[in-house]
């Protein structure tokens, strides 16, 4: 018998979706491919998995929480970053202790050369929900982006066919896509133009004419808008465009995140600090970094908290507490150890899988999640609770 699952593969999160057993597997419907995969990566047991490991060796829950809670105290420039996989409530927990021990909270990758602040935080941004853009949209705009490959359903959700008819409720609309590639959207576009990204502030100068007779537009972006030399500079200019179109039409953004768990991390630092992406803690009030340099190096981290997600590489010399709901893939302890190296490990429950909690769809729409499974694993909302209680002092 099918039974109703919240797909997390991706940041659409779709809210449709039944799993089906096949003999041992669980399998989705609709198809995705990158739900497919989600599902099959958290659904697999490992017989020989540890609940937690320190330096490599397998140790129970409690010595792994009380190692982390030391490790936490005596850090002087600690890091909580990740979120890819995390609920709601795994990030309001991990808020709370990046409080308690004056950490920095990063929702963006802390080894990747970054951008600075985001752009949102100084522009504002204009936004909709998937419902709205399905039914009032006239004009979407896809900027450098292949939801296609990143967001299988996205357009379908947003009116447009599997056949790449569009289906708004006038009957009219336009997909323009902007990039330089040769993409699975690009292909299903109206118009398609090859704008490479060091033009972008320039392209978006013209656009301004394909925004006559609109009323309602939509400018669908992602991490590649920010990425590279200028990405600052050019999120701004995509914001500061649509708050002067906003004059004469109805113009909205929706960003796509790649990881389910990102927007809403993010939503959690701006209800608890006030700001979203990268916010420091460490001196007992909120401050939104804008550095411009990779995270780690700029702020001399010394421990790193990774919360639901692949532990980035990191230099040497900083310290790294895991909590993960990932197994190895090669099915063994060795290959658990081997992947992760983290200096503690700590086996978490798989949101939507095994364990409940809320994710925020990539629109802001908060969805309620019913696992198909059980686990004894606790979830990473659980052992960062008790990491804060230990490091109470």
């Amino acid at each position: 018998m099918p039974e109703s699952l919240i797909c997390a593969g991706c940041s659409l999160v779709c809210d449709d979706v039944t799993a089906r057993r096949d003999g041992d597997k669980l399998c989705l419907e609709p198809e995705c491919a990158l739900g497919a995969a989600w599902l099959a990566e958290r659904s697999h047991t490992l017989g020989d998995t540890p609940a937690a490991t320190i330096a490599g060796d397998a140790v129970d829950l409690e010595t792994a929480i009380d190692r982390a809670a030391q490790l936490l105290r005596e850090a002087r420039r600690p890091l909580v970053h990740g979120f890819a996989a995390a609920t709601i409530e795994d990030a309001r927990a991990a808020v709370t202790l990046a409080d308690r021990v004056g950490a920095i909270v990063a929702t963006r990758p802390p080894a990747q050369p970054w951008p600075g602040a985001p752009a949102f935080a100084l522009r504002g941004s204009s936004t909709a929900t998937l419902g709205e853009i399905r039914d009032r949209s006239e004009l979407l705009i896809v900027w450098h982006e292949d939801p296609e490959t990143t967001h299988p359903r996205l357009l379908n959700r947003l009116g447009f066919g599997q056949d790449g008819s569009p289906t708004h409720v006038d009957g009219l609309r336009t997909l323009i896509v902007i990039d330089d590639r040769d993409t699975a959207t690009a292909r299903r576009a109206d118009v398609a133009l090859d704008w490479p990204s060091d033009r972008d502030v320039e392209a978006l100068a013209e656009l301004f004419d394909r925004f006559d007779g609109v009323r309602h537009a939509t400018i669908v972006y992602g991490p590649a808008l920010a990425a590279g030399a200028g990405g600052q500079r050019r999120e701004l200019a995509l914001h500061e465009l649509v708050r002067r179109l906003s004059h004469e039409h109805h113009v909205v953004t929706l960003s796509l995140p790649r990881a389910a768990g990102t927007r809403g991390a993010d939503d959690v630092l701006a209800w608890q600090t006030g700001y979203a992406g990268v916010v420091d803690l460490a001196r007992g009030h909120p401050q939104l970094l804008t550095a411009t340099g990779p995270l780690v190096e700029h702020e001399r981290i010394d421990l790193a908290l990774c919360v639901e997600d692949d532990r980035h590489a990191l230099p040497d010399g900083i310290t790294t507490i895991s909590l993960s709901s990932v197994p190895a893939p090669a099915g063994s302890l060795s290959s658990v150890l081997t992947r992760d190296g983290a200096d503690v490990w700590i086996n978490t429950a798989a949101a939507g899988v095994a364990a409940a909690g809320t994710l925020h769809r990539l629109d802001g729409v908060p969805l309620t999640l019913h696992p198909p499974l059980q686990s004894t694993a606790p979830t990473a909302a659980y052992v960062l609770t008790r990491l804060l209680q230990a490091t109470d002092i």
